[in-house]
């Protein structure tokens, strides 16, 4: 599978509790950059999600070990489900603006449609105020801010200019920075929640370019650089603190994760081949045969992880993520060093592969996912896994939640778009 592909079921994962019937329509009209391609697709598969799924109100999900077992069958379709009904924390407005020194680390980040207030394909700049279409972060202990100067959703729409998808927000691996895209000045900032150091990226940003493609944004898993793949601009890896560009992405690839100074960069190529980027220029290690998602290069410096499945590239799949395999790749022979079987319950959908945690793991991040046996269906939002390469066991990290009527979530180390 794609990065491209990837991109469309993330977006779909965060459908809008709105009237997505318009939301379908209009975004027919809309093309996202090469990397978030067929807005249509996404939409209409929006629309399918938020039909069939029956989603209840809840807090975050406990931290603990994913266990295997048998699984479960898949969910009937119990018709159009109703508004689900906020938790009490959702019915709070996010008033505070994000100071701008002291706080931190944050823990995720989202925006949210704000229930009613939101109109798609109207002119709802009077509603993105505190309470609505902000980016807001949301600390360790819980509590939330928003980020004032930050690009969410478009809101001066009309019915003939149109747009669903976010200016993105990137939250560092160890959440003591952020990135986003600040309308204001066309172009993106980085903050140090801690010290209230802000640097801002030098590449100007049009933001019409910003309403027509969007784009995904990752930080290094140091927090020093800032991989930008925007719709109009070269894809590029830059320096946060003095804004040089270290890396340049050839055309016909893309990054999947930036890399700390002295690593090779994982990159796609359009037609699914792998390779890595070093000085300017691309080593191809592998032409995968069957759908897969891969990560980045490994703290040994040689050692590439992806996830595996039986599907062939371009075959239609209908029963979840077909990933059944954790694989280890050597970056410059290409050979496989390991293969061995996912340990993992079916409702587990890991749609982005991240950086290592250690020797042994990967970061894997997937939608949130049902309790087996449970009847209660999950919240909105993603959770995060450390997905064991040698042995295929899985831990569930942690659990992001989104507010009933959709937006997007953004968690530390893995992509924002």
């Amino acid at each position: 599978m794609t990065r491209f592909r990837d991109e469309l079921d993330a977006i779909a994962r965060q459908a809008p509790d709105v009237d997505l019937a318009e939301v379908a329509l209009r975004g027919a009209r809309r093309t996202r950059t090469t990397l978030i391609s067929g807005s249509a697709v996404a939409a209409v598969a929006a629309l399918t999600l938020a039909v069939t799924l029956l989603v209840d109100p809840g807090g975050p999900a406990d931290v603990g070990a994913v266990t295997s077992g048998t699984p479960s069958s898949a969910p009937t379709f119990r018709g159009i489900p109703a508004r689900p009904t906020p938790s009490p924390e959702d019915l709070v407005p996010v008033r505070a603006v994000l100071p701008a020194s002291g706080v931190g680390p944050a823990r995720y980040a989202y925006y949210d449609f704000c229930q009613d207030a939101w109109k798609p394909g109207q002119d709802n700049a009077p509603v993105a105020d505190e309470t609505c279409l902000q980016w807001k972060v949301v600390l360790q202990d819980g509590t939330r801010y928003r980020v004032a100067d930050a690009l969410s959703v478009y809101t001066d729409q009309s019915k003939k200019n149109y747009m669903n998808t976010a200016a993105p927000l990137a939250i560092s691996r160890d959440g003591r920075r952020i990135a986003y895209y600040a309308s204001e000045r066309e172009r993106f900032a980085v903050r140090e929640l801690g010290t209230g150091q802000v640097w801002e990226i030098p590449q100007v940003v049009r933001r019409t370019t910003m309403v027509k493609g969007g784009g995904v944004i990752t930080f290094s898993p140091d927090g020093r650089r800032l991989g930008l793949n925007l719709a109009g601009v070269p894809e590029v890896v830059v320096d946060v603190e003095s804004g040089r560009v270290v890396e340049e992405v050839p055309k016909g690839w893309h990054s999947l994760n930036p890399a700390d100074e002295g690593v090779p960069m994982v990159v796609e190529h359009e037609r699914g081949r792998l390779g890595v980027l070093s000085d300017g220029k691309v080593t191809v290690f592998a032409d995968p045969k069957t759908l897969s998602l891969t990560g980045t290069v490994g703290p040994d410096g040689t050692t590439v992880a992806m996830l595996t499945g039986p599907s062939a590239p371009g075959e239609t799949v209908t029963n979840g993520e077909p990933y059944d395999k954790v694989v280890t790749v050597d970056r410059a022979s290409g050979q496989v060093r390991s293969a061995v079987k996912l340990d993992r319950p079916r409702q587990l959908s890991p749609h982005r592969l991240g950086y290592w945690l250690n020797e042994r793991e990967v970061l894997a991040l997937g939608g949130a996912v049902r309790d087996p046996g449970s009847d209660r269906w999950p919240d909105l939002g993603d959770t995060a896994y450390a997905i064991d390469v040698t042995t295929g066991e899985i831990r569930k990290l942690g659990a992001y939640r989104l507010p009933p009527w959709g937006g997007s979530v953004s968690v530390p180390g893995f992509p924002s778009g």
